[in-house]
Order: C-alpha cells, then sequence, then structure tokens
C-alpha cells in the first residue's frame, strides 16, 4: 500500500472525518482572516440544482425561472451575510451558533450507525433483553366508585363502602359526583394513565379480578376499583414489531457512535474546571 491508497483510506474512517470537521470549525470560528477566496462568491450548476431540488422537495413541483432567480438572490444573501458574520466574529460565545455546531458534528459521527441495517438476531436480541417493551398493552376493563380528594375522612368512608360492595350493598350514598364514567371496558393501560395517572394503571395490574378493592389513588382522588377484565399479552414477535425494534435499535446504536466519537476528541483537549468561591 502506497502513502496515496493509505491516506485514501484513512479518510474514509468516520472518526478522521469527525476531526477534520472539528479542526474546521476551530479554524472558522478562529481566524477571522479570510483568504481572498472568501470575497468570491461562486453559484454554480452544483449550488443552483442543490437550491431547485430542494424547492421541488418542499413544493411537490419545479420552480420557475422567476423563483428560481429569487431562490438563488436568496443564497447570495445568505452568503454574504453569513461570511460578514464570521469575519466580525459575531459566531463567538453564542450558543445557539455552538449547539448547531455540535449537531453537525454528531450528525458525522452517527453517519455510519444511521445507515446500518441491523441483522433479525441483533433485533431479536433487543427483544429478549425487553419483552414487555414491545409486547401487546395490556387492557383492563374495570368498575370505579369515586371518594372525592385524599384525605382522611374519604379514607374512612372508603372502608364502610369497600364493606358494604364487598357485601353486595350499594355504596352510592359515599360517592363523590365526578366527570368520569363508573365502568370502562377494553381500555389500554397507557388510556387509564392518561385519564387516572401512572400509579392507578400500574395498581391495576396488582388487584383481584371480580372484587372490590382498595382504596386506589389517582390523580383526583380516592377510588374503589373492581377490575372485571384483564387482557395477557401474547410475546411479541419481530415480524409485529420489526418497526419499533429497529427504530431503538437505531437509536442505541446512535448513541454509541456518538459518545464513542466524543470520548476520542475529548482525549485530546485539557479540560480545565474552575469552580466559583
Amino acid at each position: 500500500m502506497n502513502w496515496r491508497s493509505g491516506a485514501a483510506h484513512l479518510l474514509r474512517e468516520p472518526l478522521v472525518q469527525f476531526m477534520l470537521a472539528g479542526a474546521l470549525v476551530y479554524a472558522a470560528m478562529a481566524g477571522r482572516v479570510p483568504d481572498v477566496g472568501e470575497r468570491r462568491i461562486v453559484v454554480n450548476e452544483a449550488v443552483v440544482a442543490r437550491l431547485a431540488n430542494r424547492w421541488t422537495e418542499s413544493f411537490r413541483r419545479a420552480p420557475s425561472q422567476q423563483e428560481l432567480d429569487g431562490i438563488i438572490s436568496e443564497y447570495v444573501r445568505d452568503q454574504v451575510y453569513y461570511r460578514e458574520a464570521l469575519r466580525l466574529g459575531l459566531d463567538q460565545d453564542d450558543e445557539v451558533v455552538m449547539r448547531r455546531m455540535r449537531n453537525k458534528m454528531i450528525a458525522l459521527a452517527t453517519s455510519e450507525a444511521e445507515a446500518a441495517t441491523p441483522s433479525d438476531a441483533e433485533l431479536q436480541k433487543l427483544i429478549d433483553q425487553d419483552p414487555a417493551r414491545y409486547a401487546p398493552e395490556v387492557t383492563y376493563g374495570f368498575d370505579q366508585l369515586y371518594l372525592g380528594a385524599d384525605t382522611p375522612k374519604a379514607r374512612a368512608a372508603a372502608q364502610t363502602a369497600l364493606q358494604l360492595l364487598r357485601a353486595g350493598k350499594p355504596a352510592t350514598d359515599l360517592a363523590q359526583p365526578a366527570p368520569i364514567p363508573a365502568s370502562y371496558s377494553q381500555n389500554a393501560a397507557s388510556d387509564v394513565a392518561a385519564l387516572f395517572g401512572g400509579p392507578f394503571a400500574d395498581a391495576l395490574r396488582g388487584l383481584p379480578l371480580g372484587q372490590w378493592s382498595g382504596p386506589v389513588t389517582s390523580g383526583l382522588g380516592l377510588h374503589l376499583v373492581k377490575v372485571s377484565a384483564r387482557s395477557t399479552p401474547t410475546p411479541p414477535s419481530l415480524d409485529k414489531v420489526r418497526q419499533q425494534v429497529t427504530n431503538d435499535w437505531h437509536n442505541t446504536q446512535r448513541r454509541k457512535a456518538e459518545e464513542e466519537a466524543y470520548r476520542k476528541v475529548l482525549a485530546n483537549y485539557d479540560v480545565v474546571i474552575e469552580q466559583p468561591k
């Protein structure tokens, strides 16, 4: 392998591209002494084609000549203001600019992970690690008796009402008015959580079927609850959850790639943190 092929191979490495991009960003933010070429704005065929393609993607049609002239004019205006802003150092200590550059560096670092395709074995491993995440959502059917805000008086009323209900007697006199139905059927756990709160939905998992229980606390207050139906989710199948688990796989790979690239670049910096006294 000669030095040219070796250099070409090195330049194809994502980490090298990441570090080169960082060096370019640093150079752009450090000097503010533009060369003669920075005063020359060239709108070549490639630039015009890129601008026209963006228009077509947004409006689902090609731009007219007048519209294209307007797009090019705005591009030139952007370039002029951008270069003058750099020349004046307006990007220095600007959190918005720094965040934008950070996002571009992250995009460079994670581009390979973004384009990767997971195998079925890798996806199945994710499912096996957390099957509940990919299983169909549990649904509930239940009746509830609302007893008002969570106070000592309401808790005392709950015990009385619970005894009555378990004895097959009505306890409507102890119920409090509420803008919610008394009965629910085949409601997904997420829907129950949205209406009553997460702790209420979690409590339904452990309540016995066909028996009044409680009190159970919700965002509204206290309830007595009788769970009449609770589904048993089937084990998740890769064919049915492929898109969800693929998205999770990509998210994991992106996080790993970003963290690995950051740690490698960070090793080249001497970070000094001076806490205020």
